[in-house]
């Protein structure tokens, strides 16, 4: 064999071993979607939960690294569901910065999310969106998830 084809195989051992110790990260999400003012009877089991307007969802959000390698700087990515209205400052994630769309996730800003329109005068204005306008809820951790980690995230809606 000669010492060419000899440091070849060498280098290509050295970066397959490099790989595998990284290992490979894998996010995995599981949602959980709980009523918050479940009546009695709901909370017992005896009837089904039903939702009417007012009644208030929490979206639990659990994510996984499920992978053998370190996951950096998740973004996890949430929409908020027909039929409903986000609920103002209820979105929650430690080591996490919170971030919001109205126009169906294309961009994302902190809160209170903005727009723009053009008034009665023919000027730019800025505007506060209400909370009926927020499309999707974002988290980006601030800190890694290492192999079999997760880290919890919440929000809530109202009913419309």
């Amino acid at each position: 064999m000669n010492s060419k084809k000899i440091t070849s195989i060498i280098l290509l051992f050295v970066a397959g071993s490099l790989l595998f110790a990284q290992g490979v990260p894998k996010l995995e999400l599981t949602i959980v979607d709980t009523k918050v003012n479940m009546t009695q009877a709901e909370k017992e089991g005896r009837v089904a939960i039903n939702y009417k307007p007012g009644d208030v969802i929490r979206y639990t959000i659990i994510a996984s690294n499920t992978g053998n390698g370190t996951l950096t700087s998740p973004l996890i990515t949430d929409p908020i569901p027909q039929g409903v209205s986000y609920i103002p400052l209820s979105a929650k994630g430690l080591n996490s910065v919170l971030t919001y769309s109205i126009n169906n996730g294309q961009l994302f800003q902190a809160w209170p999310p903005t727009y723009k329109e053009i008034d009665e005068n023919g000027r730019s204005v800025v505007r506060l969106a209400s909370p009926d306008m927020v499309t999707h809820v974002r988290w980006e951790l601030t800190k890694a998830l290492a192999p079999n980690e997760s880290h919890q995230l919440e929000f809530e809606v109202i009913v419309k």
